[in-house]
């Protein structure tokens, strides 16, 4: 089991745990982490994924893009648990519960 953190943003400290995958977003009909406060997040925004041992992050074509360690994610990145990534301007981090 996987927990979603908000780290910064309208939401810091929410929380949203998960199992397999994860989709974040501005729309609660599309996004199972929904981050509706901030503006710069899209509708369907990005995933994170569990691949074996492997946590993946995917951008999921939003508008304001989804960055890792400063840099945008175009296709699936390996994400280490609790290292921080940014949606719209919002900063999240995986960790497990």
């Amino acid at each position: 089991m996987y927990l979603l953190e908000v780290l910064s943003g309208p939401l810091d400290g929410k929380t949203w745990a998960f199992e397999r995958e994860i989709t974040i977003g501005r729309d609660d009909n599309v996004a199972d982490a929904c981050i509706p406060l901030d503006r710069y997040v899209s509708r369907k925004h990005a995933q994170l994924r569990v691949n074996g041992e492997r946590l993946l992050l995917r951008d999921l074509k939003s508008r304001n893009g989804t960055k890792l360690d400063g840099k945008s994610v175009e296709s699936d990145a390996d994400l280490q648990i609790g290292a921080p990534f940014v949606v719209g301007r919002t900063v999240l981090r995986v960790t497990r519960s």
